[in-house]
C-alpha cells in the first residue's frame, strides 16, 4: 500500500481517531448511566449519537484508503459511498441533539434545584469504630438523608449486612467489576464524592470503612489529603462524613492525625440531641 495524498490521508486518520473516541465515550456512558437511559428521549439521543460517530469513523477509514493505492483507482465510487454515510451521520446527529433539546426547550420539563430544610446541622467529618459507624450511617439513612458508602465489601454483601436495599455503594477493589473502583484512584473518588456532596442542597452522608486499606495502597500522606479534602467538601455542602477507624490497623501517626482532624462520633450524637 502506497499513500497518494499524505495530507488528506493524515487528516482522515485524525478525524477517524476523534470520532472513534467519541463513539467509545458514548458507549461507556450508556453503560454507566442506565437509570438516566430509562427516559426514552435520552436513550434515543445517545444511541443515535453513537451510530452517527460510528458511521463517520467508517467514512473516514474509507477516506484514508481512498488516498492510498488500495481504493484510489475506484475513488469516485467510494467517495459516493462515503458521502451517503456522512449525510446519514449528519441527520443522526441532528436527531440526537433534538432528543436532548425537545424535553426542555419545549417547556415540558424544567431543571429545578432540590433544596430541603436542614435535618441536622452537624456537617463535617466524624470518626468511630466500625460497628458504631455502621449504626450511625444506617440511622442517618433512616432519617431520609441520601447516602453513599465506600467499602471493601461488594455492594450486595454490604447492603445485606446493614439491611439496606438501594443505597449506593462504591466497592474498593482491584477486581474488574462495574461497581468496583481501584484503591489507588483517590483523585477519581474525591471528584465522585465531591459531585455527590454538591449535587443537591440537602443533608447527606458518606461512610468510609476502609481507610486502612487505602493507606496500604496509597501511603498515609495521600489518604490524609483525601480525607481532609472530603471533610472540607462535606462541611461546605451539608454533608456528614463518617470514617471508620480501628486503632489496631493504623500506625500511631495515622491514628493521631485522623482522630485530631475528625471529630468523635459522640459529638454528632450530642448535636443531634441538642437540635431534637
Amino acid at each position: 500500500m502506497e499513500i497518494v495524498h499524505l495530507g488528506y490521508f493524515v487528516r482522515d486518520l485524525l478525524v477517524m481517531a476523534t470520532t472513534l473516541t467519541a463513539a467509545v465515550i458514548i458507549l461507556m456512558l450508556r453503560r454507566r448511566a442506565r437509570a438516566t437511559l430509562r427516559y426514552r428521549p435520552f436513550a434515543l439521543a445517545s444511541f443515535s449519537g453513537f451510530i452517527s460517530f460510528l458511521l463517520i469513523t467508517i467514512a473516514q477509514i474509507i477516506g484514508a484508503l481512498i488516498n492510498t493505492t488500495v481504493l484510489y483507482a475506484e475513488k469516485d465510487y467510494w467517495q459516493a459511498i462515503r458521502s451517503v454515510m456522512l449525510t446519514i451521520a449528519a441527520f443522526l446527529l441532528l436527531f440526537s441533539v433534538m432528543m436532548f433539546y425537545l424535553p426542555f426547550g419545549s417547556g415540558k420539563y424544567m431543571v429545578l434545584k432540590v433544596v430541603t430544610e436542614p435535618t441536622i446541622e452537624a456537617w463535617g467529618g466524624y470518626w468511630c469504630r466500625k460497628e458504631e459507624c455502621y449504626a450511625a450511617f444506617k440511622k442517618l439513612l433512616e432519617m431520609r438523608l441520601p447516602g453513599i458508602a465506600i467499602t471493601r465489601d461488594p455492594p450486595n454483601i454490604f447492603r445485606e449486612k446493614l439491611g439496606l436495599k438501594l443505597t449506593p455503594v462504591i466497592w474498593i477493589s482491584k477486581v474488574q467489576h462495574e461497581d468496583a473502583v481501584s484503591p489507588t484512584r483517590l483523585e477519581y473518588l474525591t471528584q465522585r464524592l465531591a459531585d455527590f456532596l454538591k449535587s443537591v442542597d440537602v443533608d447527606k452522608v458518606i461512610l468510609i470503612d476502609c481507610v486502612d486499606y487505602l493507606i496500604l495502597e496509597n501511603g498515609e500522606d495521600a489518604v490524609f489529603k483525601f480525607i481532609t479534602t472530603l471533610k472540607d467538601f462535606a462541611t461546605l455542602n451539608r454533608g456528614i462524613l463518617i470514617v471508620s477507624i480501628e486503632k489496631e490497623a493504623l500506625s500511631e501517626k495515622a491514628y493521631n492525625f485522623l482522630t485530631s482532624e475528625l471529630e468523635p462520633l459522640e459529638k454528632l450524637r450530642m448535636k443531634a440531641r441538642e437540635e431534637s
